[in-house]
């Protein structure tokens, strides 16, 4: 989807497979340049937008790089997921000191180059809490010296139409308007306790039977055997689908004749809200499913993004004809 002359277009930073660029896909916004240092990554980023340019260092990309390839800053979205381990539970919990955590300086130098329209930033919810609270106070304080207002809200992504336990941070920053971050990240039309308006809320799962993983009933992947799993999938995780990872962080699937098995990567796609297939190739060549459990294991519920940009599409409209 080439950029749209008057339109709204992305820059999607730290990129992964492009799921904040899907959804902004989705809703209408294109993404003219990415930025992702991982090369099997980038290649399926390379399959999936082929008009998009790619960069791969964010620590060398400058303003003038982007602004070179068609980014009009005053047209632009600023998107990122930057990485998570510094800030994760599961990690030492360094925040912004961990080198890939601490990727953050080098967002904070492209929003001041660039200066950007809007932001939008993912992380995991332990950004709120890592050292005591100083490190999200740190991102807050280095949007707000660019002067860019800002709000966050942490979502879920079992919110947004996929079986999936994936609670993220999400922060959406603005130049200009201070009530704008507020107006994309909360509706009026929602309030505590009543279903997303778009989003009927989840019907009761029938009881599974004795020995089963869970609750919710499904169909069989092999001869048409019945499938049954949990309500929702744990959050999926980057380790590759070794033996190494934490059992009790992942969702397992019981077949009555087969025993349980994992999930399939076409699986793991289905629940980020991927199409079928999507990280199958990387710059046209099959990939390892070892592989693919990573790149979805890192990448963003794309439902969550779709929400996101068509939020942000709404609020820039009323701020255009206001």
């Amino acid at each position: 989807m080439p950029a749209r002359a008057d339109g709204l277009h992305l820059v999607s930073l730290c990129a992964g497979i492009g799921g904040i660029d899907l959804g902004f896909h989705r809703a209408g916004i294109p993404t003219v340049a990415a930025v992702e240092i991982d090369p099997a990554a980038r290649g399926v980023l390379a399959d999936r937008f082929p008009e998009t340019v790619l960069f791969e260092d964010l620590t060398k990309v400058t303003a003038d790089d982007l602004i070179s390839v068609g980014v009009v800053p005053e047209r632009t979205v600023v998107a990122v997921g930057w990485p998570c381990q510094g800030n994760s539970s599961r990690g030492r919990r360094q925040g912004l000191d961990d080198p890939r955590s601490g990727l953050w300086m080098h967002v904070a130098r492209l929003l001041a180059e660039l200066h950007p329209r809007w932001f939008v930033g993912e992380n995991v919810p332990g950004l709120l809490s890592v050292n005591d609270g100083r490190d999200f106070a740190t991102v807050l304080a280095d949007l707000a010296e660019l002067g860019m207002d800002s709000a966050w809200r942490v979502l879920d992504a079992r919110g947004f139409g996929v079986p999936h336990r994936r609670r993220r941070l999400v922060l959406v920053g603005h130049f200009g308007d201070r009530t704008a971050p507020v107006r994309v990240l909360l509706e009026p039309d929602r309030v505590p306790g009543h279903p997303h308006p778009h989003h009927p809320p989840t019907p009761a799962t029938p009881a599974a039977p004795a020995g089963s993983a869970g609750a919710s009933r499904g169909g069989g992947e092999r001869g048409g055997l019945t499938t049954w799993a949990p309500a929702y999938s744990h959050s999926l995780v980057s380790h590759g689908g070794n033996d190494k990872q934490d059992p009790s962080m992942v969702t397992y699937v019981v077949q009555p004749d087969t025993g349980p098995r994992r999930l399939t990567p076409l699986e793991c796609e289905r629940l980020q809200g991927f199409p079928d297939d999507w990280t199958a190739t990387s710059n046209a060549r099959g990939q390892a499913d070892k592989l693919r459990y990573a790149q979805l294991g890192n990448t963003v519920a794309v439902p969550v993004f779709e929400w996101i940009a068509r939020r942000l599409l709404a609020v820039d409209s009323e701020a255009v004809t206001a």
